[in-house]
């Protein structure tokens, strides 16, 4: 503050020195018209700082159709003449009406010889008939509801800021009655054309599909669930259903909504022409037991995901590691050559052979990669891998003693 410091050179002492170059320099502008004066005060700094403005004024000039922010003190100021004939018009007769955040304003010329009527609307309207609405009003909850943002947070927003928004009511009506219409319709174009797409690449044998439910929350807390179905070969999504647990045939229990749902999209899917040859799920006795009493879907091979085989065989291995922790360098180690010897070996007839090869993972670890045949090893004899890396000096690999570390 300049009255409490009293000079430029008493300021000079108390600015640090490194603050001194940034001082900036301050220019006022007058602007008179016929029967009014604006005065305002523009701070510019030198060099780079006034490119960067420049810039960003061109910038702003080439980007046409964005909204902008107007305060009420400043739609005040573009009001004051007439545009017909620029004739001062009477403030306290002009009529302004909000509607969400849109702007009507409307005056009467007093200029008799003009006497023209004039409505000003800060946005466009969208839509036909009586259910035209002013643009923002639409895109702005229809952009919220696709982003996640919960319109009740927008609302508060607005009211920090002053901004003139729809209500959380409105907002929700537009939501429900255009947004959700609207995106179901594209999301049903979208769905009917990767279901064509996926029964194109199944090449008549029927599809594969993977099958899962996703809670809003754990256990028993949960109060919807969204089913999804996807195609294995093109991992396209083909099908969904989102249920409450208030729906009946579920009746409040959250754990039935996954066996509904899962039956209720591969139903959609069979009663519209698309054969299902095998899904690919978790061990839901539910979903399997609704299924199964199905006629429809009945004969549909069931079989576990990867991730849902070697979860329980991960836990079987953290209680031996706590006996024998002798084994602890070798968890990993199973677990990557048990997933290389998945992806190696995905037909159901190469079955024998990749137990096997899981097996010898035992003999690996104790050094051995070639052995005779047994009854335990039919088909592999030795290790698929190649000629091992020589280690460093120093290193040594984990190898495993069967006296220590005890049975596998």
């Amino acid at each position: 503050d300049l009255d409490e410091v009293g000079s430029w050179k008493q300021m000079d002492e108390v600015i640090p020195k490194r603050f001194k170059s940034d001082r900036s320099t301050a220019t006022m502008t007058t602007i008179q018209s016929e029967h009014s004066e604006y005065r305002y005060s523009q701070d510019s700094n030198q060099g780079e700082e006034d490119e960067e403005m420049e810039e960003e004024k061109e910038e702003g000039v080439k980007e046409l159709g964005r909204y902008a922010v107007i305060e009420d003190d400043c739609l005040k100021r573009l009001l004051k003449r007439c545009e017909e004939c620029g004739t001062v018009l009477d403030q306290s007769l002009i009529d302004r009406r909000k509607e969400g955040s849109a702007w009507a304003v409307t005056y009467h010329c007093p200029n008799h010889e003009c006497n023209a009527v004039v409505t000003i609307e800060t946005q466009k309207k969208v839509g036909k008939g009586r259910g035209q609405v002013y643009s923002f009003n639409h895109s702005l909850p229809i952009a919220a509801f696709i982003t996640g943002t919960p319109t009740p947070r927008l609302c508060d927003l607005g009211f920090l800021l002053k901004l003139d928004l729809p209500s959380d009511r409105t907002m929700r009506k537009t939501v429900h009655e255009i947004g959700s219409v609207s995106i179901e319709r594209v999301s049903d174009d979208w769905q009917e054309m990767a279901r064509e797409i996926a029964v194109d690449a199944s090449e008549g044998n029927g599809l594969e599909v993977s099958i899962d439910g996703q809670f809003d929350a754990p256990g028993h807390t949960a109060t919807n669930n969204k089913n999804t179905v996807i195609d294995c070969h093109t991992k396209l999504a083909i099908a969904s259903a989102v249920l409450h647990k208030g729906l009946a045939g579920i009746d409040g229990v959250s754990c039935r909504m996954e066996s509904v749902g899962t039956h209720q999209a591969l139903v959609e899917l069979i009663d519209n022409g698309i054969e299902i040859r095998r899904r690919v799920g978790d061990q839901n006795l539910m979903v399997n037991k609704i299924l199964c009493e199905d006629p429809k879907t009945a004969n549909i091979e069931m079989t576990l995901d990867w991730w849902h085989v070697q979860k329980f065989m991960r836990k079987e291995w953290w209680k031996m590691v706590k006996a024998n922790p002798g084994l602890a360098p070798f968890y990993r180690m199973f677990f990557n050559h048990l997933f290389h010897v998945h992806k190696k070996y995905p037909k159901k007839e190469d079955r024998p052979r990749a137990l096997e090869v899981v097996q010898s993972f035992v003999m690996h670890i104790q050094g051995k990669h070639k052995w005779a045949k047994s009854e335990e090893f039919k088909l592999v004899t030795k290790c698929e891998h190649g000629k091992l890396k020589r280690m460093k000096k120093g290193e040594k690999r984990p190898t495993w003693k069967v006296g220590i570390a005890g049975n596998i």
